[in-house]
């Protein structure tokens, strides 16, 4: 079951990193409302050790109308944990004091990249980074330098 999940969010960071990557050729994807886009207010302010793009509603296939905002992804990081741990330990402690739950059925975590799925009532947050590995060798694991992204969705759980 923790392999589904984890399977749901890896794609769902695929499809909406796409997404982004397609609208931001010119792609026909529908144009996400910059101008109503809005985070859940728990998630305000934004970590501020980071840079953040605007925020974009657009529509999930898993989970229906949802807000997502990025950061400019960090170059060249040697450590992951140096640039992830603050910003996953700022929202943590903000959520959780606000009343958010972790729902650790709903969590993935691998190499360079980690998910955490907040709920409270109908509405979820999710909290995640990932890493773009420079050096990828086929027989052994991938290595740093690295670029580091962090983001976060918001949205109203849909009871399929």
């Amino acid at each position: 079951m923790n392999k589904t999940f984890l399977y749901i969010f890896v794609v769902l960071a695929l499809i909406v990193g796409g997404w982004y990557w397609y609208a931001g050729q010119g792609g026909s994807a529908a144009v996400p409302s910059e101008a109503t886009a809005t985070l859940n207010a728990d998630v305000y302010p934004l970590y501020a050790g980071a840079t953040w793009g605007q925020a974009a509603a657009t529509t999930s296939p898993d989970y229906g109308p949802i807000t997502v905002v990025q950061s400019v992804p960090f170059t060249d990081v040697a450590n992951i944990a140096e640039k992830s741990t603050p910003f996953e330990e700022y929202y943590d402690d903000k959520l959780t004091a606000a009343g958010w739950v972790p729902d650790d059925m709903r969590a993935a975590s691998g190499p360079g990249a980690n998910i955490t799925y907040y709920t409270k009532g109908d509405q979820f947050i999710v909290v995640f980074f990932h890493s773009d590995f420079k050096v990828k060798n086929p027989d052994a694991p991938s290595e740093c330098p690295c670029d580091v992204q962090f983001s976060l969705i918001s949205g109203t759980q849909v009871v399929l």
